[in-house]
């Protein structure tokens, strides 16, 4: 008799806890430029032009936070001064030094009628074919990868894109 008091006094207490919760609202950050958009293995990624971040160590010394501040959209990317993302899947902000990592189909090489100068940066990146172009601004960086994903002769495309704190 004791326990089934104990247990239904629990039950009581737990209803009583669950009708309080609410869920938060969340307020979805809608796309704003288009033309600014690239597809990250499914995520839209919106180049934000006129932002960049400056990466900093946190007080603690134990994380990198990022400045954000307003520069001209044509101003140079760079891991000093990052370009601005942000990620419409995740819906957080992300940061970008213009690096765009691609694979060829297989273990082909380049084909002969790969013209790696129009791709900024373009090296080898590591053995058998994987290669590195790195984009000088946003608008560079958004129509490499967008160039580079229309390739039927690659096997993928990721923009180089890391997550951290705003400074406080």
């Amino acid at each position: 008799m004791r326990r089934i008091f104990i247990l239904v006094l629990f039950v009581l207490t737990g209803f009583g806890c669950a009708a309080q919760l609410q869920p938060r609202v969340r307020v979805l950050r809608k796309v704003t430029d288009r033309s600014m958009v690239v597809n990250d293995r499914g995520a839209l990624l919106e180049v934000l032009p006129t932002e960049r971040a400056t990466p900093s160590i946190s007080k603690s010394g134990r994380h990198v936070v990022y400045h954000v501040a307003t520069k001209d959209a044509s101003a140079a990317i760079s891991p000093k001064e990052l370009g601005v993302v942000f990620n419409h899947a995740m819906q957080v902000q992300g940061y970008i030094t213009g690096e765009i990592v691609f694979k060829f189909k297989g273990d082909s090489q380049p084909p002969s009628n790969f013209d790696a100068t129009s791709y900024p940066g373009f090296a080898k990146l590591t053995n058998p074919n994987v290669y590195l172009v790195v984009a000088r601004s946003p608008l560079e960086f958004v129509n490499t990868v967008k160039r580079l994903q229309e390739r039927s002769d690659l096997e993928w495309v990721e923009p180089m894109v890391v997550y951290g704190p705003l400074a406080p």
